[in-house]
């Protein structure tokens, strides 16, 4: 009976932990996505911003939405990064559910990448 309450622990933990690995998983790729989006987009697409935040929440509400905690939550946009050789990329931070009372989760992950263009030898883009 002593053991009761530490077997709820250790199985609800394993659940949070499982979870956590599975969010962890969407937020990377759902930047991954954005990111691709962003460098795909920036050179030539002045709402290029709005297109990789739409394309990464949308990611996310797609495998994990009723998960999510924060529903206002917005992807945020980095770049374009340095004169030479610009990068753009995609942040994604969200709070998920948790099966163990008093336990918060926030996922984070970011990516991002040159933006996608002909280069000249001083690292900006040209047009081709």
């Amino acid at each position: 009976m002593a053991w009761t309450p530490l077997l709820f622990l250790f199985m609800f933990g394993s659940i949070q932990f499982g979870l956590a690995m599975f969010a962890r998983h969407v937020a990377v790729t759902a930047a991954q996505e954005g990111a691709r989006t962003a460098r795909e987009q920036a050179e030539t697409n002045t709402a290029w911003r709005n297109s990789a935040r739409g394309v990464a929440k949308n990611w996310v509400n797609e495998l994990i939405g009723g998960l999510v905690l924060n529903t206002g939550w917005q992807p945020k946009t980095i770049g374009p990064q340095g004169a030479t050789y610009p990068e753009v990329g995609v942040s994604v931070s969200f709070q998920i559910v948790s099966a163990v009372p008093g336990w918060h989760f926030t996922i984070d992950a970011t990516s991002q990448g040159p933006i996608e263009c002909y280069y000249s030898k001083a690292g900006k883009c040209v047009a081709p």
